[in-house]
């Protein structure tokens, strides 16, 4: 059942569960009639920075409380920032850098399912690499484990999947051997790299790079396309996506 697809909620109450979450109740009301009890949940990421957003939606308000209620009854709003009476609504993705300056005020983010769900952080198709606002203050979230799960074409294929320790680490420092703790393949990982900016994931095994690798990156040109694949001894295998996602402690 969708919030923002209901009639305007009959009642709620905002629960401070263990700060810095905020945990809303919904009781609310289907256009069927149906009613229902809905729980919501936001996460602190910053009290001192605010996106640079020139698409924000802005709202009067007069609590973070308020602020996250706007925000959930906004179509696309996953992440809010409340700051003197105003709340500032933000989409949950973006296709190009994510930028922000400092401030005074308390923003949050969208949790999806519940706390131990894992959060999409980085997608990148042949099309776009969208970012989520969680890399940004990644080293501020209490970050537990990152999932890196690339699609294959073949709907009867599994997916290529490596989970790492997330603990202590950035944006781009959980991406390391020694920091693997699934390796579904089970292969023998030689070299990883990760630059956010161009993008570029790059895996490579085997005792040389000819033996294999898995590739993601823009293409080179103006146009905003991304070539995932992997080489298996010279041979190219394109892949449809790439998923990193992470779970929270």
């Amino acid at each position: 059942m969708n919030l923002k697809e209901m009639k305007t909620p009959i009642q709620y109450h905002l629960l401070l569960i263990s700060l810095p979450v905020l945990v809303l109740v919904f009781f609310v009301t289907a256009r069927t009639g149906e009613s229902a009890c809905i729980e919501v949940l936001f996460r602190e990421v910053t009290a001192s920075k605010c996106l640079t957003d020139p698409n924000k939606i802005t709202g009067n308000t007069t609590s973070a409380e308020d602020c996250a209620l706007q925000c959930i009854l906004q179509n696309e709003c996953e992440y809010f920032t409340y700051c003197k009476n105003l709340c500032y609504m933000h989409q949950s993705f973006y296709d190009e850098e994510i930028k922000d300056s400092d401030c005074n005020c308390l923003s949050y983010i969208l949790i999806s399912g519940n706390s131990t769900s894992w959060q999409k952080v980085f997608e990148m198709t042949v099309k776009s690499f969208k970012r989520s606002p969680v890399y940004l203050y990644w080293d501020k979230l209490p970050i537990k484990k990152v999932e890196f799960r690339v699609r294959k074409t073949r709907v009867n294929e599994d997916d290529y999947l490596l989970v790492f320790n997330g603990t202590g680490t950035d944006s781009t420092s959980w991406f390391q051997k020694d920091k693997i703790i699934v390796n579904q393949q089970n292969q023998v990982l030689r070299n990883l790299t990760f630059k956010e900016k161009d993008p570029h994931f790059r895996i490579e095994w085997g005792a040389s790079a000819q033996q294999g690798f898995f590739e993601a990156r823009r293409k080179p040109g103006n146009n905003e396309e991304f070539d995932i694949f992997l080489n298996i001894k010279g041979t190219k295998v394109s892949l449809e996506a790439l998923v990193v996602s992470v779970q929270l402690k």
